[in-house]
């Protein structure tokens, strides 16, 4: 409903009958998308609650909500619900007082069942004002005015903090969160991930679904999406919920858990790794979520993507440590090594004696078909600190039949364009970061005349032979 209020204000007035009972299910009654009354109980009669409402313009909504605090179905169902319990609720004679100007809506009651309502997150809370580096939150609570059909004067109430356990002294209970103790709940559900405890707490529902993408209310008081420039934040996403998050809470020790998920990849302090969930995902473009980033993904951090698995996906690559492959096996190991990236593939041979052992591996120009065409050999090492990759190669080729080129990621390293009278051991610097290095066999590379390359006269045979790949890091 959406009211215009003079430049005195007004009260909203609406009277409620429930059967709920959290955290199975709670009515809301917002403003401007901030909470203003959270019924959460029984009630034994009409309820008339009363709101202040500023002047201008202002939406008013009521919403019931299944599950608000995002619990999972376990634990939903150990709930004891009251004798009578019916999950819904019924609202009736809304009226609207602004200085002379009276507006009613008692035509018929509004009635909502649980089993019509949305399982989303909720909002709590009204935040005003956020520091960064630690964030701090300032908030002005709520409050409402709730009178009975009796003849007893209003009471005043503050939601969220009915007590359904002792906590001590200095913190408040959560209606809805047994064993949810916290200096201010008004923090909880607010759109801004509190990534400490107490608030980030299974008990707490993890900030109350503020500190995970998918549980975050986007129309709560900071909407979960804050951006540079704007008058809030920084907020990250230390998400610690065990459906959605990747974090270890007690191995991720980092000075600034706010920076987790902000959008910004940082690569020194412990925070781009397993345990803080490779920096909540900022660090690979794969998985930093621009969306919810506060800092624009990539722009002021560069991505030094570390997760196994994007790494993995992209470069068939899974340790950044030492690494070492002399083909004994008779047989690629696909977690390593991509094959049939070309137009003809790379194989296990022996049919020549290998630098070391029995086998190596090999690409024929004669098994290549198409003029210009290729044989590619890929590995993807991801390194701390940079490192050396060394192997030993033998190449049979001669310019402009084939050739053989390397390559780190875009750029070609090495070039044999002519035939090697054994095998060469050669070494190659990997700069820090994830990279791709590839082996290119390639049949008429300079994609010369047929008529042409005759002149040259063809040569006997054209193959690359490598073995023993090793990897070391610095």
């Amino acid at each position: 409903w959406e009211v215009y209020i003079g430049p005195s204000g007004g009260v909203i007035s609406f009277a409620a009958y429930a059967s709920l009972y959290a955290p199975r299910d709670v009515c809301e009654f917002s403003i401007d998308g901030v909470p203003q009354v959270i019924i959460a109980t029984f009630s034994d009669d009409w309820e008339t609650h009363q709101v202040a409402v500023g002047a201008g313009k202002h939406e008013l909504k009521w919403k019931l909500i299944k599950n608000f605090a995002g619990l999972n179905k376990a634990i939903i169902d150990d709930v004891d619900v009251p004798s009578g319990y019916q999950g819904y609720v019924k609202i009736d004679g809304i009226k609207l007082e602004d200085n002379s100007v009276t507006h009613v809506v008692d035509e018929e009651v509004m009635v909502a069942a649980v089993g019509e309502a949305a399982n989303t997150m909720p909002t709590t809370t009204v935040a005003t004002t956020t520091t960064s580096k630690p964030i701090t939150t300032t908030t002005t609570k709520a409050t409402t005015t709730s009178t009975t059909t009796t003849t007893e004067e209003p009471t005043t109430t503050v939601a969220p903090t009915i007590a359904f356990v002792e906590c001590p002294s200095d913190l408040f209970s959560v209606e809805g969160l047994p064993g949810c103790c916290v200096e201010d709940p008004s923090y909880l559900g607010d759109g801004a991930c509190d990534p400490r405890a107490p608030y980030n707490t299974e008990e707490c529902a993890f900030d109350l679904g503020d500190c995970c993408h998918e549980t975050c209310n986007s129309d709560s008081a900071y909407g979960c999406k804050t951006k540079e420039g704007g008058e809030y934040g920084p907020f990250g996403f230390f998400c610690l919920d065990p459906r959605f998050g990747k974090m270890d809470e007690k191995k991720c020790q980092v000075e600034n858990l706010e920076w987790i998920g902000d959008g910004g990849c940082d690569t020194a302090g412990g925070y781009n790794t397993p345990e803080c969930g490779w920096d909540g995902g900022d660090c690979c473009e794969d998985t930093c979520d621009s969306e919810y980033a506060f800092y624009p993904c990539g722009a002021n951090q560069a991505y030094v993507c570390m997760d196994p698995s994007v790494v993995n996906k992209e470069t068939k690559s899974d340790s950044p440590f030492s690494f070492q492959d002399g083909f004994e096996s008779g047989v690629f190991d696909p977690l390593h090594w991509d094959v049939d990236d070309g137009d003809a593939e790379w194989k296990i041979d022996d049919s020549k004696p290998a630098a070391e052992g029995n086998y190596y591996i090999s690409a024929r120009t004669g098994d290549i078909s198409l003029d210009f065409g290729t044989a590619k050999l890929k590995h993807g090492i991801q390194s701390f600190g940079g490192g050396v990759l060394s192997f030993d190669i033998q190449a049979l080729v001669q310019i402009p039949f084939d050739d053989l080129i390397i390559m780190i990621d875009d750029d070609v390293v090495a070039e044999f364009s002519s035939a090697t009278t054994g095998w060469e051991r050669q070494e190659l610097d990997i700069p820090t970061g994830p990279h791709l290095v590839q082996w290119i066999h390639r049949k008429n590379p300079s994609n010369m005349l047929e008529a042409d390359l005759k002149l040259f006269g063809y040569p006997d045979e054209g193959v690359t032979m490598i073995d023993n790949i090793a990897f070391q890091p610095s």
